[in-house]
Order: C-alpha cells, then structure tokens, then sequence
C-alpha cells in the first residue's frame, strides 16, 4: 500500500473527527448582530466542496429552519438580498466559481460567510471583514477536498446554530463521529465493501437513496467518478419512478452495463419503502442487477454507515481499476487549460 493509499483511508476513518473539529472551531466564530434576521440561505461551492452542504441539506432537512439553496455556479438566484446568508465555501479557497458568486452576493449586500483552507477566498473575507472559518485539514491527510466534506458540513452546521437557524446538538455531532468511527472499523474488518466494489467491475453504478439519505447518495458518485475513475449515476426516489423506469429498455446492453445500489431504510415514508420493493421487481423482470442495502441504527448512524461504506467502494474501485485515488489528471488538465 502507498503512502497515498494510506492516507485515503485515513482520511475516511478520520471524516467524523473532521466534522467535530469544524462544529466546535465554527461554532466560536463572532457573527455579526444583523446576521440574525436573515430568512434564507445560499451556499456557494463546488465539486467536493459543496457535498458537506448535501449532507447537510438531507441528514439535517427537520433541524435546519431555514430554506437552504445550493449554488453550483458563476451567477447567484435573483432573490439574494440583504436578508439571504450566503455561505462561500471552497476547500482550496481558490475556487474560480465561487470567488466569482462572492462578488456578486456583496453586490447584492447578502450577509456572507466564508468556508475555506485559506487562498484566495480567504483574502477576500478579510479585505471585506466577513466571518471567515478558515480550518486546518489536519483530519483529510488525502487532501482531497470530495474526503474533507467534514469540514464544509460541520461549519454550516456549526454557523446556522449559532445564529438559532438550526437546532444541532454537540450530542448529535459527537454520535456521528463514533459511528463513522466504529463502521470504518468494521468495513476494513471484514470483506463485504471489497467484495462489492468487485460486482462493480466495468459496470456504471446506479446508486438509488430516498429522504435523509440523498445527500449520501450525491456524495458517493462524486467519490466514484473521481477517485475511481469510473462513471456513477444517482436518482431519488421517488422521482426516478416517474421517468427511469421507461429509460431502462434501451439500450439493449443496460442489463450487462448497470448496477444498481439501492439504499433502504425503515425510517422512509411508507410508500418510498414500497417503492424501493416493487422498482426492485421492475429491475428484476428487465434481468437489470441490483444490491440492496439496508443500515440499523438511528438517521445518523445510517447515514454515517452509507458515507464510510461508499468512500471505501471508491477506494476498493481505484484499486481494481489501478488508479490513484488521490489523483484528478482530467479535472487538472481542465483547470490548467482555463487558464
């Protein structure tokens, strides 16, 4: 194993200790008094930095009291005004996307927050004397901020508390990050995610997941396309039976070339947990494979499971496919050619 495999898999043993380091140095943050009467949020990031905010945005959906709007571009939303907090979040600090949002949210006088390692980001919150959480990754030793989401979530997390936006207990938090702790244990222990990633071979993984798992869902095909190299889908349920359920017939190489991952829980609404039966039925009879799985425990601990067990299949893909999981030579070339 290279001392870059070594810290891949650090970095996911390590995801709940991110979180709780981001929850309690954010949590100290000095927010200005006039943040208080914001009625939205926005939250303004990137690829692997903008999956702590769909983690979230689905674990956390009763606990957040606000409407939270995720950003993934240049432009912002026409409604942000000086009643909107807008979260700028960027790992690197660099990101050209979300320096551009930041501008545009000053001009539209919102109150603004910034999430980010340093760089750029970092400069303009202090030129402009915004709150700014600038964490030290001393818990992502990949560096890679789609293994870093820690960060970005706990200080959303830790900011919206602060300001009475969201009712998260250090309880909560501190639940998550044994939980990642102990499955990060048991999945290493035992072979099953290796084994699974292995039904995965030149296949494109499907992965389904309903309610407080839909972030998971978001977070685990970026793991997939970036750290395996490979091609992964995700759809919701229950808006994927109204439309992929016909989109599956052709063409006709669907039942060689996908694989579905269906992602249950017994704390669904009734009829998503009749829907995941019966669209199994549907995959069955179109001889479409599938796994399905199903955690115990409470929301956080199921989600907690879905987040280690999908970083380790990015692993375990990378590895099978012999790749480095650390490595993003396409997204480089992109960036270098922006230039």
């Amino acid at each position: 194993m290279t001392k870059t495999e070594k810290n891949y898999l650090e970095s996911i043993r390590l995801l709940g200790g991110q979180l709780k380091q981001a929850f309690k140095e954010a949590g100290k943050l000095k927010l200005p008094k006039a943040y208080g009467s914001v009625s939205k949020v926005v939250v303004c990031g990137m690829g692997g930095s903008q999956l702590g905010a769909d983690l979230v945005g689905s674990l956390f959906s009763k606990e957040v009291k606000l409407p939270v709007i995720q950003v993934r571009d240049y432009n912002l939303p026409g409604f942000v005004d000086s009643k909107t907090l807008t979260f700028l979040v960027s790992y690197s600090g660099a990101t050209e996307e979300v320096l551009e949002a930041g501008r545009k949210a000053k001009q539209a006088k919102a109150k603004m927050v910034v999430i980010a390692s340093g760089s750029k980001l970092a400069a303009l919150a202090k030129r402009n004397n915004w709150p700014l959480y600038k964490f030290e990754p001393i818990n992502n030793p990949s560096g890679q901020p789609r293994m870093g989401i820690g960060y970005i979530a706990g200080g959303l997390l830790a900011v919206l508390k602060k300001l009475g936006k969201a009712t998260i207990s250090i309880n909560q938090i501190n639940q998550l990050n044994s939980s990642v702790a102990a499955n990060f244990e048991k999945y290493t222990r035992k072979a099953f995610a290796n084994q699974l990633a292995r039904k995965l071979i030149g296949k494109i993984p499907i992965i389904v997941s309903a309610e407080h798992l839909l972030g998971n869902a978001h977070i685990m095909a970026n793991q997939f396309h970036e750290s395996a190299k490979q091609i992964a889908l995700y759809f919701p349920l229950p808006e994927l039976n109204h439309h992929l359920l016909e989109g599956l017939t052709f063409p006709k190489v669907n039942r060689q070339n996908l694989y579905f991952l269906f992602f249950y829980s017994a704390d669904y609404h009734p009829r998503n947990q009749k829907r995941f039966k019966i669209t199994q039925e549907v995959l069955a009879k179109q001889k479409i494979k599938y796994q399905h799985l199903e955690f115990a425990g409470n929301k956080l601990e199921q989600s907690s499971e879905m987040l280690v067990l999908g970083s380790l299949l990015s692993y375990y893909l990378a590895k099978i496919n012999r790749v480095d999981p650390n490595r993003v030579p396409w997204v480089n070339y992109l960036k270098r050619r922006l230039k």
